[in-house]
């Protein structure tokens, strides 16, 4: 015997008859979800940069020993200047030196860890699956690599301001006579153009990183154009080669001693004439030349790691 139970849908409380049943009391309902903002975006890709360990490791890492190294050359260089004739610790040319150097000296040595911060900032995410997870809660792929480029820059950019505001802290606190000289020309755009090195360094990172979507070739690679290349380069000088030098001046090194000099105040003259035979001063590139070779750099990278990242499978 089959028994049948009809149920009248009017009888049904909160629900009429051709209606549907209304949300539960504080559950919004399925049309006033919340909608994907590339500010939550952002806000995601800021939490999981912040919450790897090897990244603040690295971070601290890198302040301490940046830092650490601008006080020892800080305390060299102003005992040597203390130690001199007066007329060198009131010579503005030789106290702006002093504070670049104290300032940014170390950028050259702390651009390969800004490097691998770039590096890790994506391959991150690849070597523990989580990009599937991202690329699933956005599947539009260019805000995901669009923010992690901004996190991933602001993070190196305050990095950088610490390691140059400090090491003008403590170029001042050994040598109180330099502060006079720190809002020169000189100055604001050797730490400003230091910043911005360090900043693009890492950028050129993370798009080799996202085109190889390898931790450990990201890091050898970036390492070859910011160590071995320039060494190689040097080498290659015994050839005599005349194009050697032009193009030497335009490796990420080069480029970030140019702006961590910043402009210099006093002109220099074009050419200086040596037992009658004129030899170019100043031949490699300027300082906002610099600026935008290093920012092409940066740019090579990210525009085919764009592509590709939009383009290719996720694993």
């Amino acid at each position: 015997m089959t028994s049948t139970i009809t149920i009248d849908a009017s009888q049904v409380p909160g629900q009429q008859a051709g209606g549907s049943a209304p949300a539960p009391e504080g559950r919004p309902a399925m049309g006033g979800a919340p909608r994907l903002t590339f500010g939550g975006v952002l806000r995601s890709e800021r939490i999981k940069l912040s919450s790897l360990r090897s990244i603040r490791l690295t971070l601290l890492i890198t302040a301490l020993v940046g830092l650490g190294l601008s006080a020892m050359i800080a305390l060299l260089w102003s005992g040597q200047m203390d130690g001199a004739d007066a007329m060198m610790t009131s010579d503005p040319a030789g106290l702006q030196t002093y504070l670049l150097i104290v300032s940014t000296f170390t950028a050259p040595f702390l651009a390969l860890v800004f490097g691998v911060l770039g590096v890790f900032a994506v391959t991150s995410e690849y070597s523990s699956g989580m990009i599937l997870s991202t690329l699933t809660a956005v599947p539009r792929r260019t805000p995901v690599l669009i923010a992690k480029a901004i996190v991933t820059a602001a993070v190196a950019a305050a990095t950088a301001l610490v390691l140059v505001l400090g090491g003008l802290a403590l170029a001042v606190a050994f040598l109180p006579q330099a502060a006079e000289q720190l809002g020169s020309t000189a100055v604001i755009s050797g730490g400003l153009g230091t910043v911005a090195y360090l900043v693009l360094i890492t950028l050129l990172a993370f798009g080799i990183a996202t085109l190889l979507r390898s931790t450990a070739g990201g890091i050898a690679v970036i390492a070859g154009l910011t160590f071995v290349l320039p060494i190689a380069m040097q080498v290659l000088m015994l050839t005599g080669w005349e194009w050697l030098p032009t193009v030497s001046a335009y490796l990420p090194a080069d480029l970030g001693g140019t702006l961590a000099a910043g402009i210099s105040d006093s002109a220099l003259p074009e050419a200086v004439t040596v037992d009658g035979e004129a030899l170019a001063v100043g031949s490699g590139p300027g300082y906002w030349t610099a600026l935008a070779a290093m920012t092409a750099w940066a740019v090579a990278a990210l525009v085919p790691a764009a592509i590709l990242f939009k383009r290719r499978d996720a694993r």
